[in-house]
């Protein structure tokens, strides 16, 4: 057997000086894509490593080879070449595959195929492209999907032309394969005002990884790729619940959901108004606002200086019945929810004394007096008397408390007093 390094020096001598460069396009035949190699001469030890040299037009058989470490995944397509070489002669070239273990291939021509030697899932592919005499490459394509990790495994390839050989070496590490993405700390629930920003932070495992929040299940959100998502400015809009999907080569998690809650501090938007009514008239006051979480209510008065809570005043409005005098005051309502709590300005409560009732039907006969007059309803009619009519000291004859109906109440009296004088008055 003939070495490449005692073939032909003379002839690649003046052929160096002779020959260009010359560029092949390579067809890879396990994707079908195009690539291309520079040839070019290399003598002896000053080839370059993976270099692929040839001589066009060459007609006696030269085979230049290189050696290669590859690399791949279990469960992840490969493909790659090796050995390319040009024979620069006539086809016919044939290749063996063996490994340290001493396994033996079958001899490969054109278009042959072997497992043998290679990991699980792999195939080596043997090419003679020099067809018809032109000098094209020698090449083996290796391709498939690995299926078992292994580690630096050497395999020996041996081209022969006729009684030419030449040998080289590749290895092959198929790393295990990767496992789908796991979440140590999944995104949080987060509680937040409106006008504030949130943010959800995932972890799952080492780079590189691929994130994609959603909102509300399947609403994939723009631009929220990374490990966190920083949400600005948030609204009411803005709740629901959030969740994120990683992918890698090897699969894909989806993280448990994390709900926004945003909460809005009280806003009033309508005030309530002051207003004036008679005593025993009806009248409300009301609020209009907004919030989330839902608002609570406390209204109250501020009569000489003193403020007090009003009991069972504890709703949007605050109605009166009967209005009392002791009911006139300044009014304003605490609104409040878990965001913060605001007080509404304050609303002026008038009550205003009614006209007394006019005393009517008066009718005496000997000693005894009566009269009939139509009471205020709602309020306490009192019948005051007295023997002076310019007196400021009047006594009360009776009370007659409030009536829900302005029904005629009859007064009748047998006075001891030579005369007696007679007045109504209501109380607020």
């Amino acid at each position: 057997m003939k070495r490449l390094t005692q073939t032909l020096p003379v002839f690649l001598a003046a052929a160096l000086q002779l020959m260009p460069l010359v560029r092949n396009l390579f067809i890879n035949p396990a994707t079908g894509n195009t690539f291309a190699f520079i040839l070019r001469w290399g003598i002896g030890t000053g080839a370059a490593l993976g270099a692929v040299d040839a001589v066009s037009g060459a007609s006696a058989p030269v085979i230049f080879t290189n050696s290669t470490n590859f690399t791949g995944t279990a469960g992840i397509y490969f493909t790659n070449n090796v050995a390319i070489t040009n024979n620069g002669g006539n086809s016919g070239a044939f290749c063996v595959l063996t490994n340290k273990s001493g396994v033996v291939s079958t001899a490969l021509l054109n278009g042959n195929s072997t497992t043998s030697c290679m990991p699980a899932g792999l195939v080596f592919k043997f090419y003679d492209l020099n067809i018809g005499g032109t000098p094209k490459p020698i090449y083996g394509a290796i391709y498939g999907t690995p299926t078992t990790p292994v580690t630096n495994l050497y395999v020996h390839v041996i081209i022969t032309y006729l009684s030419l050989v030449v040998e080289t070496n590749f290895w092959i590490t198929i790393l295990p394969a990767g496992s789908p993405p796991v979440i140590t700390n999944q995104p949080v629930s987060l509680t937040n005002n409106v006008s504030s920003n949130a943010t959800f932070t995932v972890t799952a495992g080492t780079a590189p990884l691929h994130y994609q929040w959603y909102f509300n299940t399947n609403t994939a959100l723009l631009n929220a790729t990374n490990t966190s998502l920083t949400l600005t400015n948030i609204q009411l809009t803005n709740t629901g619940n959030y969740r994120v999907i990683i992918t890698n080569s090897s699969g894909s998690v989806t993280s448990s959901f994390a709900t926004l809650t945003v909460w809005q501090p009280p806003v009033i938007t309508n005030s309530p108004v002051s207003f004036t009514n008679v005593a025993g008239g009806s009248g409300s006051l009301a609020i209009t606002a907004g919030g989330f979480p839902a608002l609570a209510y406390q209204w109250r008065i501020t009569t000489n200086l003193i403020t007090t809570s009003i009991v069972g005043g504890t709703n949007a409005s605050l109605s009166f019945t009967n209005l009392r005098a002791c009911q006139a005051g300044a009014y304003t309502v605490i609104l409040t929810n878990s965001a913060g709590s605001v007080t509404s300005a304050i609303a002026n409560l008038v009550v205003t004394n009614p006209l007394p009732p006019m005393v009517g039907g008066s009718i005496q006969g000997g000693t005894q007096f009566q009269f009939t007059f139509t009471p205020i309803a709602g309020l306490t009619n009192t019948v005051l008397t007295n023997g002076v009519l310019a007196s400021t000291n009047w006594g009360v004859f009776t009370n007659y408390p409030p009536t829900a109906t302005p029904t005629p109440i009859t007064i009748s009296n047998n006075p001891s007093a030579p005369s007696l004088f007679y007045r109504l008055m209501v109380v607020p």
